[in-house]
């Protein structure tokens, strides 16, 4: 099969021809789209001279089930599936998914929903689904959301805009996100390049109730604690949040993880098969919407990868490979 893949230390990716892999006590998916996000170049960047060689890019993948294990299944022979390929990696033609498994979640595409759409949605949407979950906000209360134009933040601003009377606040840089933030249903937007969180707080005297940053670094995030009232909650799903710092200052914060959860993070509560049974549930129902800005197929895989390393894509990149 054809794959893109590392395949040795210190060699850069490259497009490979690569057996397909071994599924005994998984699901062997055909692939049909494999979504790009930052977390692909992320992990390739990390690789040690001690990892698994070849290495194949990708985690978000969409196709068809064509093998399933002997153990009973939520999952069919001939199915349409979505979710994570951590494993076996989703730049590929072919992946295996492990059964069951909380890492590498798999379910269902519903009726309706095109492949290529579900196959952006799992890292991105799980993320934001995950941090919001973790906000626990209620009515009346009142969300900022920092890099509200981007994958997650997108994500995050239309599941908390779902009916429940939550006020969502976006902070963004330049008109072109502002526009894309007001467009995704923002109550309101801040650009960071004509306001700060000065003026935030002015329009929010008494404090609001929680944040979610997908941008911020350690230093910037802390400007949270300006804007956030006592008891208010904070979710970094980038592991930029001092948890101590924040709870001196009566503020719950959480850095949001996947699959792993170093330095005591905190692992994503909806990363499971469910969690991406509602997603989609979301995405067929249209209180959610996938934007995929660049596509191509396996050829365009590390041009487009290039492209999101660079910060040249809002929204969400695919490839095809069936």
């Amino acid at each position: 099969m054809r794959a893109v893949a590392v395949p040795s230390y210190g060699v850069p990716p490259a497009i490979s021809d690569l057996p397909v892999p071994p599924a005994e006590d998984a699901v062997l998916v055909r692939v049909t789209y494999a979504g790009l996000n930052p977390v692909d170049f992320q992990l390739a960047d990390q690789l040690t001279p001690d990892s698994t060689f070849p290495f194949v890019l990708g985690v978000d993948v969409a196709g068809v089930a064509e093998k399933v294990p002997a153990q009973p299944s939520d999952v069919n022979v001939g199915d349409r599936v979505f979710g994570m390929a951590r494993t076996h990696g989703s730049y590929a033609e072919y992946t295996a998914v492990p059964a069951g498994s909380a890492t590498e979640p798999l379910a269902r595409i519903p009726d309706g929903i095109p492949d290529e759409q579900a196959a952006v949605l799992p890292v991105a949407g799980i993320a934001a689904f995950g941090s919001l979950d973790l906000l626990a906000l209620s009515p009346g209360e009142r969300v900022v959301i920092v890099g509200a134009a981007g994958a997650v933040g997108g994500y995050a601003v239309q599941i908390a805009r779902r009916p429940g009377g939550v006020h969502v606040t976006a902070m963004v840089r330049g008109p072109d996100e502002a526009h894309e933030a007001r467009l995704l249903g923002a109550d309101e937007v801040y650009d960071v390049e004509t306001s700060d969180y000065l003026a935030l707080k002015r329009s929010h005297p008494d404090g609001v109730d929680a944040v979610l940053d997908v941008a911020s670094g350690p230093n910037a995030i802390q400007r949270s604690a300006e804007i956030l009232k006592p008891g208010g909650r904070l979710v970094s799903t980038v592991f930029a949040a001092n948890v101590n710092w924040f709870a001196e200052r009566e503020i719950q914060a959480y850095n949001i993880v996947g699959h792993t959860t170093p330095l005591g993070g905190t692992p994503n509560p909806k990363q499971s098969p469910q969690g991406l049974a509602e997603l989609a549930q979301m995405l067929s129902e249209g209180a959610i919407t996938t934007r995929i800005r660049s596509s191509g197929d396996i050829n365009d895989a590390l041009t487009l990868l290039g492209q999101l390393r660079n910060g040249e894509i809002r929204g969400k990149a695919v490839i095809r490979l069936h």
